[in-house]
């Protein structure tokens, strides 16, 4: 994996929001003040980042949690004034459990939005044990229950979405924000308007199944 250091564009755009939303997920900001990493099993994840900051360096791959199987990928690239940047909005190194708040605009919340339901966030179909009639749920995970917080109010003030609710996972300190089936229809036309480009695939096809297209 190359670090080289470069200057990355920080001027808000649908894209740029995209790309934070990723990192407040996947993301890594490394305790030295200027490499930030992705790793995620997705590849198109890394491509979507190297992309969008216009980066040259290799997408890598490692094992994680003692394993020793390479399937997850990873990006690494160095950038002061990126890293700068992303401090400036809220995001910090072990930022996972101390996350409150991202300072992204209101304009590109649903590409922000988009990058971390991609990262953490999660589209599931299932069918009614007794009616048969299909279940939706959209849900993101993070281990900061104040970030979901602020995103549950922010996605009720924006788009005008009455539901949406936090419970708590097991014992992994894990929280989940999740919406219902009318809730994340409402939300699915908001969050791919910008751009169907930048979205993983395997969950835009689950929410095109409710787009009309």
């Amino acid at each position: 994996m190359s670090r080289r250091i470069k200057h990355v564009e920080t001027k808000w755009s649908e894209e740029l929001a995209y790309v934070i939303g990723l990192i407040t997920s996947d993301g890594n900001l490394s305790p030295d003040g200027r490499h930030i990493n992705i790793t995620s099993k997705d590849l198109e994840i890394a491509e979507y980042v190297k992309d969008i900051l216009c980066l040259s360096n290799t997408i890598g791959k490692k094992a994680r949690g003692g394993s020793t199987d390479k399937k997850y990928h990873v990006l690494q690239f160095g950038s002061k004034n990126f890293y700068a940047f992303l401090l400036s909005i809220g995001l910090t190194p072990a930022k996972s459990k101390t996350i409150r708040r991202v300072l992204v605009p209101d304009t590109f919340f649903s590409d922000f939005f988009r990058g971390c339901i991609d990262g953490d966030g999660n589209i599931h179909e299932s069918k009614h044990p007794e009616s048969k009639q299909v279940q939706l749920r959209l849900s993101l995970a993070s281990a900061s229950k104040p970030f979901l917080i602020w995103v549950l109010n922010n996605v009720q003030r924006i788009w005008n979405i009455q539901g949406g609710w936090i419970v708590e996972v097991d014992q992994k300190s894990t929280c989940l924000l999740r919406f219902g089936k009318r809730d994340s229809i409402q939300i699915f036309r908001t969050m791919y308007a910008h751009s169907q480009k930048y979205a993983l695939q395997r969950k835009l096809i689950i929410a095109k199944k409710y787009l009309g297209e």
